[in-house]
């Protein structure tokens, strides 16, 4: 089993140093190629794609969320009023299920429509174009705003818990502790899975990504490389409160 174990780990690590060298030279020939060329990606031309698809995503996430909200709510009140055990079963499943769907809908739209109305407001400060994506934009600030006041109003029917609009970390965990023993063990293997593959994987990604593109601009992305860091320092350092509370 030890010796099956280390030979899997072996394999593991000649295959990162294989795909290390891999992208090491493509990297340099692309670099090469690049140069050859003397191609330059033009940022200014993409930048008002970028806001626009944050845009459109943003709108259909904040559509998503109102629906899973409703269809959350629709089925609380099946809940309530059927007396069948196993329709009973049904629908509690889908209340939650639909309700976690909206949560993760509306902060998806959060994201989107935050990421659209800076990017937008970015373009008029210095480009000084995109007055309308900047304008619905802020419509989508709105409906934001709404859909999380309706999200609150669904979490208290389903989960008899109230969260204030702006919540507090001891609000969230709060919340946390309302959900039953079997769903707080799943959020927190899907927490620690999220937290593995963004500090081994995603964030690593993150780097060489910002590598290539700053070939591709001609310029050293360095707020890019600085935040990215920063977030990976983060997530690593902010593990010592949970180190302190239980290891005594």
């Amino acid at each position: 089993m030890n010796m099956e174990k280390k030979r899997k780990r072996g394999l593991l690590f000649l295959m990162s140093v294989v795909l290390g060298g891999f992208l090491g030279g493509f990297v340099g020939m692309f670099k090469a190629a690049t140069e050859s060329h003397e191609i330059m990606l033009d940022v200014k031309v993409l930048i008002p794609w970028i806001s626009a698809i944050c845009l459109v995503l943003g709108f259909i996430s904040i559509f998503l969320t109102f629906n899973f909200l409703k269809k959350s709510r629709k089925f609380h009140s099946l809940y309530q009023e059927e007396m069948d055990d196993d329709l009973n079963e049904t629908y509690y499943v889908q209340m939650y299920r639909n309700l976690e769907f909206g949560t993760i809908a509306f902060n998806s739209a959060s994201v989107a429509i935050l990421l659209a109305l800076f990017i937008s407001g970015s373009e008029v400060i210095v480009l000084d174009i995109s007055h309308i994506t900047l304008s619905l934009s802020f419509l989508g600030l709105v409906l934001v705003l709404n859909a999380q006041k309706y999200l609150f109003k669904t979490i208290a029917i389903v989960r008899q818990f109230d969260l204030v609009f702006f919540s507090t970390p001891k609000d969230i965990l709060d919340h946390f502790d309302s959900y039953d023993e079997g769903e707080r063990k799943a959020n927190l293997e899907q927490s620690f899975l999220i937290l593995f593959q963004l500090n081994n994987y995603v964030l690593p990604a993150l780097y060489f990504l910002i590598a290539l593109f700053s070939l591709l601009t001609g310029e050293i992305q360095l707020l890019a490389f600085l935040l990215v860091g920063a977030i990976h320092i983060y997530i690593n350092v902010m593990q010592l409160p949970m180190v302190k509370r239980y290891f005594k």
